[in-house]
């Protein structure tokens, strides 16, 4: 039987009540039928001439009350009606017969019919019958209406419960029952307050039924109290019924209330962590990310969201968390995270590199759902990983030892010089490591070096030291070496040893030796140039100047002028000899100014001097001295009148007369030294290395040494020299690598 439900029909008519008559006979089933609808349009009538017609129709078709003879050809009245309360305990049964007597009445009202009349009697009161087939018809829609509020209530996953104006408990669904441990039938007849602590009572009485009673409705979270004592949050609803009750409704929202909790602790620890965090989803795209991510990518968060990985990540680090994802997918036994590297394109373009620490999102049903990662920029370590291995591979390729000393002073490393298998000592590394530096050197040299190492631990200023040691092999030779050391970086102000390099200076103590037996020799040499040719000399000049003063003869003259000319061969011997000695220290001068010091002390009659140079000089000052003289000499000496020439100023600004040759004293275009130059007939290309040598020269009176000193200048001051043609065609000296500044 399928019963219609009770609301209005599209038209705005009240729903039909259909109605399905049983009898065997079809002419008084037409006549009732009619006789219904007469009465009331609503009526629907269909007709059965048999029991198993009637149960056939109720299985297909919508009917509200059924109506049967009793005496039926194949089952009587009574018995359909058992057929039918099995189906449908609340369907309208009335049972409308010929066959009436008290007893048979008894019997179907003891059988649950709805109504019982006798055919004779329905005949003539249509009115009636009528009235009382609506009255049951509406009578079972109603109770079908409130058994399915009923079973909703009860299977609501909502609590549900009904108070009187007293707040007692009339009413309690298993649901609300269950969020507090009850029963349903322990919370009937109980007040509210069984359900809250005192404190939580008060606050219901003061604030939330005032609320209820003034506005007929509050909602709100609240705590309540279980059976066995333990605290619920509930989110709940109160209203008020037509009858001054309370309809509650709630649910638990403790694990919510819970896991919002832990969601806003793990969110605030998330930000806290200043690293980057994201998560992405099952299809690859960012579902998350926190302030740090969006920061080191430099866009909002906003434009990040609903972006797929490639957005932010270049073609081979998605195939790497690709790869990584599929293999936390496959290894069930295996790390629940990975790390590998990323490179992240920022919205400015630059490119960082970057560590991501990925794990697996919690699978659901089995199914992948994302990954979350922390991001950690390292590219300042890359570039130190970068700097260390270039570092290491210095110390690989460079000549020279490198070693590393403990506070204790014990080798923790030993890289020997490039292509050696073995130390400069002669022992392999790993022999060198854990043994104390006392193993190749001599307790006088570790002593220097302590004392090194104090100087460069009290002063802050000072980086490094090195000294001379004599390094002990292992086949027990001596060799020197030059021990350079540094002060390993300090760890909480705590001395942790030292970093040295040690250079084998064999070769060079072997040239140190050979040059200063060069040095005996030279200065033995100069002596006797200096003493025993100058004093003979100095005796035949002073008697060659007597006999001058008796008579004037041209061949003494020639001789006196061989005496001078053997005087500027013994001083510029003696300038080479002296010159070869390293320079000891050098000091700033005005280029300008020093240059035009110098040339007042020079016979420069028709010679004119130009200094277009602002530069600051360090020489030795009386060196650089002889150098600016020879040059300027040279000018003199090898320079002709030229009529083109215009006048210059002397010097000392005196006045201005006509000169054949100009000295230009000026700054390189590189800036990396200086140069003088003059207009005058200049150095043939092909002599202007031979000008530099010892002895050679294009003058007759000419030592032949006065540029050979002006190159040994140069050169002790570390300065190369170059001799090239002026732009007016004269001679030009280029020096390069000279400290200048302006």
């Amino acid at each position: 039987m399928r019963p219609t439900g009770d609301s209005p029909r599209a038209d705005g008519r009240p729903e039909r009540i259909r109605v399905l008559h049983v009898d065997d006979d079809p002419e008084f089933a037409a006549q009732f039928a009619e006789g219904l609808e007469r009465e009331d349009d609503r009526f629907e009538t269909t007709i059965a001439t048999t029991a198993r017609e009637g149960l056939a129709r109720l299985e297909t078709d919508r009917i509200d009350c059924l109506v049967s003879e009793y005496d039926l050809v194949d089952i009587d009245g009574l018995a359909l009606l058992e057929r039918v309360r099995d189906r449908d305990e609340r369907a309208p049964f009335v049972l409308c017969t010929d066959a009436g007597s008290e007893a048979l009445a008894s019997d179907a009202i003891a059988a649950g019919v709805t109504d019982y009349v006798q055919k004779e009697t329905a005949s003539g009161e249509f009115p009636v019958l009528a009235n009382r087939l609506v009255n049951a018809v509406e009578t079972a829609r109603t109770q079908r209406h409130h058994e399915r509020q009923r079973r909703a209530i009860e299977t609501a996953r909502e609590g549900i419960s009904l108070l009187d104006p007293d707040g007692t408990f009339v009413y309690v669904n298993r649901a609300y029952a269950e969020c507090f441990g009850y029963e349903p039938a322990e919370l009937i007849g109980e007040h509210w307050e069984l359900l809250y602590t005192d404190e939580d009572a008060a606050t219901v009485h003061e604030e939330v039924l005032p609320t209820v009673r003034a506005e007929g409705y509050w909602h709100d979270e609240s705590t309540g109290v279980r059976a066995d004592g333990s605290r619920i949050v509930v989110d709940h609803t109160l209203s008020t019924t037509d009858r001054n009750g309370l309809i509650c409704t709630l649910r638990d929202v403790t694990d919510h209330r819970d896991r919002k909790r832990d969601l806003e602790r793990y969110e605030t620890i998330v930000e806290a962590l200043g690293d980057p965090v994201y998560t992405i989803d099952s299809d690859g795209r960012y579902a998350f990310v926190n302030d740090a991510y969006a920061e080191i990518t430099g866009y909002a968060k906003a434009d990040i969201v609903g972006k797929p990985v490639s957005f932010l990540l270049d073609e081979p680090s998605v195939e790497r968390g690709t790869d990584v994802i599929r293999e936390l997918l496959t290894s069930a036994s295996g790390p629940s995270q990975q790390t590998y590297e990323i490179t992240v394109e920022t919205s400015d373009g630059t490119r960082i590199q970057c560590e991501d620490n990925v794990s697996l999102l919690p699978l659901e049903d089995g199914e992948y759902r994302g990954a979350a990662g922390v991001v950690r920029d390292i590219t300042a370590r890359k570039e130190r990983e970068w700097e260390l291995e270039q570092y290491e591979t210095i110390l690989e390729t460079i000549p020279d030892e490198v070693y590393t000393l403990d506070a204790n002073g014990r080798f923790t490393k030993v890289v020997p010089p490039i292509d050696c298998d073995r130390t400069v000592s002669g022992y392999k590394p790993e022999e060198q490591i854990g043994e104390h530096v006392s193993l190749v050197i001599d307790d006088d040299d570790i002593r220097t070096g302590e004392a090194i190492i104090a100087e460069l631990l009290a002063d802050d200023d000072r980086e490094r030291g090195s000294y001379e040691i004599t390094l002990r092999t292992k086949d027990g030779d001596r060799v020197p070496n030059e021990n350079h050391l540094a002060l390993l970086p300090m760890e909480d102000g705590e001395f942790r040893g030292t970093v040295g390099v040690l250079r084998d200076i064999t070769e060079r103590k072997e040239r140190e030796r050979t040059l200063k037996r060069q040095n005996e020799r030279l200065e033995s040499f100069a002596n006797v140039v200096s003493h025993d040719l100058r004093n003979p000399l100095t005796v035949a000049q002073g008697q060659l100047s007597l006999v001058l003063e008796d008579r004037d003869d041209d061949r003494l003259e020639t001789v006196a002028k061989a005496h001078d000319r053997m005087q500027g061969l013994i001083d510029d011997i003696l300038t080479l000899a002296r010159e070869e000695k390293p320079i000891a220290e050098c000091e700033p001068i005005e280029l300008a100014v020093f240059a035009r010091r110098c040339w007042r002390y020079v016979e420069t009659d028709g010679v004119g001097l130009e200094t277009p140079t602002d530069a600051v000089v360090r020489v030795d000052t009386r060196r650089f001295e002889r150098l600016l003289e020879n040059l300027m000499r040279n000018a003199v000496e090898h320079g002709t009148a030229r009529p083109d020439q215009r006048a210059q100023p002397t010097a000392n600004g005196g006045e201005p007369i006509d000169v054949g040759v100009t000295v230009t004293v000026g700054d390189l275009p590189d800036g990396e030294g200086f140069f003088v130059e003059d207009d005058g007939p200049g150095i043939p290309s092909d002599e202007r290395e031979r000008v530099l040598e010892s002895g050679y020269s294009t003058a007759t009176q000419g030592t032949g040494f006065g540029l050979a000193i002006v190159d040994r200048i140069a050169d002790s001051h570390g300065w190369s020299l170059t001799v090239a043609e002026s732009d007016a065609g004269g001679a030009r000296f280029e020096f390069r690598g000279v400290e200048t500044r302006r």
